[in-house]
């Protein structure tokens, strides 16, 4: 079927732009919202673009920020990149371009703060079904947007979040210009997944980002932040040759720096948990931008706490099992824990009465959705619920069948039915000729929409979602069915507590 293109356009504060109407949904691709973060503004905060004369042409995506190659056999869907360090725009999808302010979702995509766009997120859907504006961000990665500096050049203090400074400039342009577009600055939910979830947790530990949205969805978020540490960073410096001139590097020597650190910290035999406050390339607590971890920042706004919707997959860790080794035994699996907690051995048998028949590998990899997600997720959705905010929890159950159903639940895939768009593209994860449960994507997608609408994502299709409290942690299953679960995988969660 041939999709019809017709021009359409705004005038902004900025200047005029022209993006194109494509089956009745307004879309504006490629806006910059921030100067390009290159030469003297590499390692800086970001820097607001300047008015322009004429018409800017948003018919195309911007460029993504640089980013490794993807390891083969990566079982997620492939993405078109357009590595470039001139990488701060936007894209706006709106039902139509005229007065009546409806709800804005703005969307920071994942990839481990390492890799992503925001290009590869169609708001359509969204457009059609929930008369809402959505606005896709791309932002600095790796060494570019997450590595702290400033111990050996002080004008570069706050280095470490220049990727949250990108998004909370972005979210400075929507509150600016979006009603330019139908939406409305004062009704705008943040929401991301795995590193855009854990952005959204260090916006909600940003006092210069609280003007600027009003409540926020995080879907598999890793919620604490370490302090901004110098090691990670004087590796790669090291690797590239010295401060200046990593400053001067071409894109293709600052990624060989980044993957050549990476390559060597993975050698060898290790058997670790990931955590989510881990050290490395991802937002950090400092004085300038994220200066609250999330939880505490929940703890002190109390009932004034924004609005949140939260949840993780069951099988999270599938995805990162690779990073552990074959044949662990019980003793590797409990010097591991020991990292976590200091308890490894009832975190341990916990495990085992749970999943009896795993092997000490398997049993890690289970911890690892705790560790790296669910656990973190579970605190802020505590921390929100005895604050007095309103939190709504939910868990993503339904099993893809590909890659011999080794994946399960794994980790993002419960994306394509939030955004109920093209699944083609999933479908070796689904499984061959598996036929794909739109009935899932009929009760997710309209519950992001209502929560976005309303700040209840309850509808006809799941019934009553009720809110999470300390006493039964309600919690939402999607899965073959939808149905309200109280304290689901506890006894883990209740031996992770101590």
């Amino acid at each position: 079927m041939t999709v019809t293109e017709q021009p359409t356009a705004v005038q902004t504060s900025l200047g005029a732009i022209q993006g194109s109407l494509r089956d009745n949904v307004h879309q504006f691709r490629g806006i910059r919202f921030a100067q390009a973060p290159t030469g003297d503004l590499r390692f800086r905060a970001p820097v607001p673009v300047e008015p322009w004369d004429g018409v800017l042409a948003a018919t195309t995506f911007g460029n993504t920020s640089p980013q490794p190659a993807r390891l083969p056999g990566n079982p997620l869907p492939a993405r078109a990149i357009r590595n470039d360090e001139d990488c701060l725009f936007l894209n706006v999808y709106t039902p139509a371009t005229d007065d009546q302010r409806r709800p804005v979702l703005v969307w920071i995509h994942g990839g481990a703060y390492t890799a992503g766009s925001g290009d590869a997120y169609d708001g359509t859907p969204f457009c059609r079904q929930g008369d809402m504006v959505v606005v896709t961000v791309n932002y600095r990665l790796g060494v570019l947007g997450f590595m702290e500096l400033g111990h050996l050049d002080p004008t570069l203090a706050g280095s470490q979040n220049n990727g949250i400074r990108d998004q909370i400039a972005a979210l400075q342009w929507v509150h600016d210009h979006i009603a330019a577009f139908g939406g409305d600055p004062d009704r705008v939910t943040i929401c991301g997944e795995s590193a855009g979830a854990g952005s959204v947790a260090a916006l909600l530990g940003s006092p210069g980002a609280d003007h600027l949205y009003h409540q926020a969805i995080a879907q598999s978020a890793p919620v604490s932040f370490a302090p901004t540490s110098s090691a990670h960073a004087d590796k790669i410096v090291e690797a590239a040759g010295g401060l200046e001139a990593l400053k001067n590097a071409s894109i293709d020597e600052i990624l060989a720096a980044q993957t050549g650190v990476a390559e060597a910290a993975a050698a060898g035999r290790h058997v670790v948990l990931i955590g989510d406050g881990r050290p490395g390339l991802r937002p950090a607590l400092d004085a300038h931008t994220v200066t609250r971890n999330p939880i505490d920042a929940v703890a002190e706004l109390g009932p004034d706490s924004k609005p949140l919707m939260l949840g993780t997959n069951v099988d999270e860790g599938t995805l990162f099992s690779m990073y552990l080794p074959k044949g662990i035994t019980d003793e590797e699996m409990l010097t591991a824990l020991a990292g976590h907690t200091s308890n490894p051995a009832g975190v341990a048998g916990a495990f085992r009465k749970t999943y009896p028949d795993e092997t000490p590998r398997q049993l890690m990899t289970r911890m690892l959705t705790d560790t790296m997600f669910r656990t973190g997720s579970l605190q802020l959705a505590d921390a929100q619920s005895e604050a007095g905010g309103t939190v709504y929890n939910y868990l993503f159950t339904w099993a893809s069948e590909g890659f011999g159903g080794r994946l399960g639940s794994m980790h993002a895939l419960e994306i394509p039915f939030v955004w109920n768009g093209d699944l083609t593209a999933w479908a070796p994860i689904m499984g061959e000729g598996e036929p794909w449960p739109t009935d899932l994507s009929d009760r997710m997608h309209p519950a992001w929409i209502s929560f976005v609408q309303t700040g209840n994502p309850s509808h006809a299709a799941i019934g009553e979602w009720p809110t999470h409290n300390v006493q039964s942690r309600l919690t939402m299953e999607f899965g073959v069915t939808s149905s309200v679960l109280e304290d689901p995988f506890g006894l883990t969660r209740a031996a992770w507590a101590g």
